[in-house]
């Protein structure tokens, strides 16, 4: 997309355009912020590096940071999940989101984790520091349990030119409840994500303290019937996971031998990745999900948000469900 009509865009939108792009046209299973169930989760890749600031100065950052806070707030999320996220950028979320911004307001405590040391697109949040990686933000002041960050390499095939993936965890407490909230962005060539998908789901199952719930979200690279999701889901063919993901039980998506019509729930889900996000991306797909422990959650609900135009190549994902009693 030119710059210039980045710039017309920028221009014809307010500061409230994330929070409107969530009040489309209905759809049948559409999640609202009134009907949504008690806990709430957001992952959102945001592309920090590779998709320019329509308005690179510091006033088109805030704006860009304000959008977001609008739909964390609108949401009401009590975890946060970003991936695709400069170091500066990061900074920028965690002040708008501390305490001394959020006087009167819910705050939200964060960790980061890098997983590369520089990435020359991040200059537009800051030029003297442009590490890129995850964070995972959660409801309230203190609700990250101190000392619980964990930094994990993934994975790499040998002879796939790749970048450095990580998996970011952290205990939090998620409406009251000890969790372990855990963030990933997996690798996009074929070869290494068969390996990372695997990996991570190993990982988060290792981390859980005595049975606790887990919730995983990220940008996977993979879409959902994909053997390589399998390690993941519960249910399905040939699946050998422990989780379900918040978008599963949306029968417009249902299609295929696999996915009948009568099913209760399917690996599927809305696309969140897609032309109308950038035109870049050429297929439209669901690969960013939010996973939740299945003994620990139920009643999962979830939907893609339009894409805000100027903020990423991405939809945003929603997600809701009620603990299990």
């Amino acid at each position: 997309m030119r710059a210039s009509f980045r710039a017309l865009l920028a221009a014809l939108f307010s500061i409230g355009l994330l929070l409107t792009a969530g009040t489309g046209p209905a759809q049948a299973d559409e999640v609202t912020p009134q009907t949504a169930k008690p806990v709430r989760f957001l992952s959102y890749n945001v592309c920090g590096a590779n998709c320019p600031l329509a308005d690179p100065t510091d006033g088109g950052r805030s704006a860009w940071v304000n959008n977001l806070v609008k739909e964390i707030d609108t949401w009401d999320s009590d975890l946060v999940m970003l991936q695709e996220l400069c170091y500066g950028q990061w900074k920028l979320i965690r002040d708008a989101l501390s305490p001394q911004s959020r006087v009167g307001q819910v705050s939200y405590d964060t960790v980061w984790g890098a997983a590369l040391p520089s990435a020359s697109g991040c200059g537009q949040w800051d030029p003297a520091d442009r590490r890129f990686g995850l964070a995972i933000f959660s409801k309230g002041q203190g609700s990250i349990v101190a000392g619980t960050r964990t930094v994990t390499f993934l994975p790499e095939e040998p002879t796939v030119p790749t970048e450095d993936r990580i998996l970011l965890c952290a205990q939090a407490q998620l409406d009251g409840r000890s969790a372990r909230a855990c963030n990933t962005h997996v690798d996009f060539h074929d070869a290494t994500t068969a390996l990372q998908v695997p990996a991570v789901a190993t990982l988060v199952e290792a981390a859980r303290e005595g049975g606790e719930p887990a919730v995983l979200a990220g940008d996977f690279n993979q879409v959902p019937d994909h053997r390589d999701m399998n390690s993941l889901y519960n249910h399905g063919t040939g699946s050998t996971g422990r989780f379900q993901e918040v978008d599963e039980n949306d029968k417009e998506q249902f299609a295929g031998v696999d996915c009948p019509q009568t099913a209760d729930r399917c690996r599927s889900g809305e696309a969140t990745a897609s032309p109308t996000c950038s035109e870049h991306t050429t297929v439209t797909s669901k690969i960013d999900y939010v996973f939740l422990s299945y003994e620990w959650f139920k009643t999962v609900q979830g939907d893609a948000l339009p894409c805000p135009p100027g903020m990423s190549d991405h939809h945003p994902l929603r997600g809701a469900a009620a603990w299990e009693k």
